[in-house]
């Protein structure tokens, strides 16, 4: 997520420069020919430019809003993750915690587990799907330059740290939804505490309902991540924003060279018809690419939800409260990027 107060105009050029390089490309290839050959049939009239614009203004702007209440969504169940996190964490304070030696130890052993099951949502939230943007050259080049703290380290080896060994092989065999598994540990853990009459009925459902919210929670995070935006919205605006672009330079010719025509210089004028192509399209390729970098709001880019830190945020706090002394520290932005 970008926190700083906004992107550099070279920033968005350099993130569009290949997409950039092509339009101007193509409106130098179309203004040479018109130039050459002659053929003013070939231009584009005004009113068809303006319909596919006025289409494609209002395809952009379903998309684009839509694209941002995914990114929204997975902020908001994010955010709703750090809560329930810290509610649980209290409920697990105040009902068993600090009784004597046997309950600090059982409550620490579910609070390793809560970071457990952060850990690994996380990493499933970094996933690459095939639909994301982590190929697109510009953010190719970006995730070399700032990668996710995801993509430097291996999810088992983090683990480690929060699991049994037993529990760590059984996570790893493990075929179905592995973050749900260890979920179900902690169903299990204090059923085993209600079982032993540790806790009462009451305490057992008030912990039950807590983990309930987490695995709602996890299938609400798991939906944005794994259902891309409607693929046939996506692509009408892809298609209309093609064609824009391509009839473009052969819809202003006409105008750029009408600019020179009353000082006799409009075979001079005629060449502005490339700037004023490249910045028209530019407008409209770059309000696509920001939609559609805004859809999936947690494959590691620069627009992405940073849950990464929110999960450290949660695993300090929740420290914190068993009394650990720890040199875990939030995540810092980097380039005003945080992950």
């Amino acid at each position: 997520m970008h926190l700083g107060r906004q992107y550099k105009t070279t920033d968005f050029l350099a993130w569009t420069r290949w997409e950039t390089g092509w339009i101007v490309a193509w409106s130098l290839f179309a203004t040479l020919f018109l130039q050459l050959s002659g053929w003013s049939f070939l231009t584009v009239p005004g009113p068809i430019l303006t319909i596919v614009g006025s289409a494609l203004a209002i395809s952009l702007a379903f998309k684009n809003q839509q694209c941002y209440a995914r990114f929204n969504d997975g902020l908001t169940l994010s955010g709703q993750v750090s809560t329930a996190s810290l509610v649980l964490a209290n409920r697990l304070m105040v009902t068993i915690g600090s009784r004597d030696a046997a309950s600090d130890q059982g409550l620490k052993k579910i609070f390793y587990r809560h970071f457990a099951w952060l850990t690994a949502l996380r990493f499933y939230l970094r996933e690459r799907r095939s639909w994301e943007n982590t190929f697109d050259p510009g953010n190719v080049s970006f995730l070399a330059r700032l990668p996710s703290p995801e993509s430097q380290s291996v999810l088992e080896d983090e683990l480690a740290t929060y699991l049994s060994d037993a529990e760590l092989q059984k996570f790893k065999a493990h075929r179905g939804d592995k973050e749900a598994l260890i979920l179900h540990w902690q169903y299990e853990a204090i059923k085993d505490l209600h079982s032993r009459s540790r806790i009462s009925e009451l305490i057992f459902t008030v912990l039950a309902t807590a983990l309930d919210e987490l695995l709602r929670l996890q299938g609400g995070l798991k939906r944005v991540k794994n259902y891309p935006y409607s693929r046939n919205y996506y692509s009408i605006a892809v298609i209309v924003v093609k064609i824009f672009v391509a009839i473009m330079p052969f819809g202003l010719f006409p105008y750029a060279r009408e600019l020179g025509e009353a000082a006799g210089i409009a075979a001079w004028t005629a060449w502005l018809n490339v700037p004023l192509s490249a910045v028209v399209g530019w407008i409209f390729v770059s309000m696509e690419k920001v939609g559609d970098n805004s859809s999936n709001p947690f494959e590691g880019n620069s627009n992405d939800v940073p849950i990464s830190s929110i999960t450290r945020r949660i695993e300090i706090e929740m420290r914190v409260m068993l009394g650990e002394q720890t040199e875990l520290k939030p995540i810092e932005t980097r380039d005003s990027i945080l992950f």
